[in-house]
């Protein structure tokens, strides 16, 4: 009697769940994709509001801004400046590190002295600061600094006119010069209230108050770099 040869297949190991498939046979699901990943995805109605910028951090609408930085006006957005003189302040002598973006005050009888070595006091600048508001609801603090130049002279202009209404500002560099795009519509007036004192304001923008000559702003930047290299170990 002749015998079939049957090949014995293999024995499936069950052990595990298998996703379950949808009635099409095709499992491409979202569902059964976050089910078994351990960094699942939001919902899809999710990602659609947040590609539309509707997931904010803020849920309540009661966020607080908590630093108030030295800035220029932020491009293509409405800005206004404070009413009050209060909130502006002229003539402070400052050191502007451009290699680390941080802003230094000078005490006026430091930089007013023969103490400071003429290099450090040739990179200082006199600056002016007001108070600025922006349709977004934040603020910030413009900076200008004093100079001979239409630039400083346009920029003064400018902030006048951003006292009296929201404005977009613009550069037109082949004039030397701004140009202030006044809002055709209605915009919230700046929650100005909500503002600490100027005083704190520049105590949180400046990153350290230069009061001796021989500061470590002034040792650093007199070293030429030497001050902030990092060797690397000896092995």
């Amino acid at each position: 009697m002749q015998v079939q040869d049957v090949t014995r297949l293999p024995e499936v190991n069950n052990d595990f769940e298998q996703a379950p498939l949808p009635a099409n046979g095709k499992a491409t699901s979202d569902a059964a994709n976050n089910q078994e990943s351990a960094f699942p995805s939001v919902s899809r109605k999710t990602a659609v509001a947040a590609k539309k910028g509707e997931t904010s951090s803020s849920r309540t609408g009661k966020g607080k801004q908590v630093t108030y930085e030295f800035s220029k006006p932020p491009k293509n957005l409405f800005i206004k400046v404070h009413p009050s003189p209060g909130y502006s302040k002229l003539g402070l002598a400052v050191y502007h590190d451009e290699n680390t973006s941080k802003f230094h005050f000078v005490r006026p009888d430091v930089y007013e002295s023969n103490e400071l070595p003429e290099r450090f006091k040739n990179a200082c600048k006199v600056m002016d600061v007001y108070t600025a508001g922006v349709a977004d609801g934040t603020f910030f603090l413009w900076f200008l600094f004093e100079s001979a130049s239409p630039w400083f002279k346009a920029a003064q202009k400018t902030v006048d006119l951003a006292r009296r209404n929201y404005g977009v500002v613009s550069s037109i560099k082949q004039r030397q010069t701004y140009s202030f795009e006044v809002a055709t519509e209605a915009i919230p007036e700046p929650k100005w209230e909500s503002l600490p004192p100027f005083e704190q304001l520049l105590l949180g923008a400046f990153d350290s108050t230069v009061s001796v000559a021989d500061d470590k702003v002034i040792t650093d930047f007199m070293s030429g770099g030497v001050a902030n290299r990092e060797d690397e170990d000896e092995e």
